[in-house]
């Protein structure tokens, strides 16, 4: 069997590039072969000659005319590897950059596409970004500027595109993949059909590590992209709260993003510099090290994150989390069993729940123990592998 995997980059940059990664292998282990079609401004050294690459350019003015209206580009390169591989599969991931001329080129093939996001009925991408973070039932219209979510023209943009592509993506995807079920609800709820709920599963590695022992000065860990959908702007005033209980805390922050100069200007205007390291982006094989060394892991989320994937990679290292109670989240972390959920947008009660953890190194023990078996049990790597295997031989022997 063949099957082409569609991702926006073929580098590794977050959880979604982890459980494609996972799903890949589970095909080429079983004798399939596998291709990948992506797009890149710059020459992606790790690629093999199963990787195609369609180079897009730096301009940013022109990936949003490739974005809203056409890139003749990507069209007619994914339609030359359609026509070279003949795929029996089509796995879609993350399509965000050019969707107009994506989806259009997948007519005719069978596609099965993942929902990584609220992409393709959000206008912000991200989803659940209201003042009060209130759930949102998404859906792109000018009501997503009218309530503040984002600007005139890009929701307009996003309405045209929406317009254009709906009922093509509908057309075109035989199935959608919905990680979480509010992902799912949200898909059905907007006539995005028909889904099947997987929960993702994390690397072995993951499962495989010694669990956190806990040990050492206090460090609390956050893992992923310094931007404000991540929540990450309470940070300081939460912080500055810790400190007053747990003088040595520490804050370790492993990702980049636009948010990094003002945070630094945050946590030094609170004379916080001392107690947080900015790791900058580390690989995935990378962040295990920093999970065995946490004491509690933090997602204060602002966005519906449909998932949040390295949440249950820090519970299967036996880190406590403490996460904002939105999106896919509560469906991993269970309040009071394996860490907290708070809030979105409140650094009081984010740091009284990571006082309590920091204070009581035997309730850090049993949520992380707790937080571990259920990880096993829920998001084994194995198992989601063999439900590809399964959808992959369903709808691939078709074709």
């Amino acid at each position: 069997m063949r099957i082409l995997m569609i991702n926006d980059h073929i580098h590794f940059s977050g959880g979604g590039d982890a459980v494609l990664r996972l799903e890949r292998k589970a095909y080429e282990n079983t004798g399939y072969e596998v291709f990948t079609f992506s797009q890149s401004s710059h020459f992606e050294k790790f690629a093999s000659s199963n990787d195609f690459i369609c180079r897009e350019s730096k301009t940013h003015l022109i990936q949003k005319i490739g974005k809203f209206i056409a890139a003749p580009c990507v069209y007619s390169n994914l339609k030359r590897v359609l026509q070279k591989v003949k795929p029996h599969l089509v796995r879609v991931h993350l399509v965000s950059k050019y969707p107009a001329s994506i989806y259009p080129a997948l007519e005719g093939y069978t596609v099965i596409q993942t929902l990584h996001g609220p992409n393709l009925f959000c206008a912000t991408s991200w989803g659940n970004l209201k003042i009060d973070s209130s759930d949102c039932e998404l859906g792109i219209g000018l009501k997503c500027w009218r309530r503040g979510c984002t600007s005139f023209v890009n929701a307009s943009l996003y309405s045209w595109l929406d317009y254009r592509l709906q009922n093509q993506i509908k057309k075109v995807v035989k199935l959608f993949h919905c990680p979480s079920k509010q992902i799912e609800q949200k898909a059905n709820s907007l006539g995005y059909g028909p889904t099947v709920h997987i929960p993702l599963g994390i690397d072995q590695e993951f499962m495989d590590v010694d669990a956190a022992c806990h040990q050492g000065p206090p460090t609390l860990l956050y893992v992923g992209a310094l931007v404000r959908e991540k929540g990450l702007s309470i940070l300081p005033d939460a912080l500055q709260l810790i400190k007053q209980h747990i003088k040595n805390v520490k804050l370790i922050l492993c990702g980049r993003g636009v948010l990094e100069d003002r945070l630094r200007k945050e946590f030094e205007a609170r004379d916080l510099s001392e107690h947080v390291e900015f790791m900058g982006f580390v690989p995935h094989d990378g962040v295990i090290g920093h999970f065995k060394n946490a004491h509690v892991f933090l997602l204060p989320s602002i966005w519906a994150e449909q998932f949040g994937l390295v949440g249950p990679e820090a519970l299967a290292c036996g880190v406590p989390c403490v996460a904002s109670h939105v999106g896919g989240i509560p469906e991993w972390l269970h309040d009071g069993k394996w860490g907290y959920l708070v809030p979105p947008r409140d650094p009081v009660l984010l740091a009284e729940r990571i006082i309590s953890l920091l204070k009581n190194r035997g309730l850090r023990l049993e949520f992380g123990a707790a937080g571990r078996k259920f990880v096993k049990k829920n998001h084994d790597p194995e198992v989601y592998q063999q439900r590809w295997l399964d959808l992959a031989q369903y709808f691939g022997a078709d074709s």
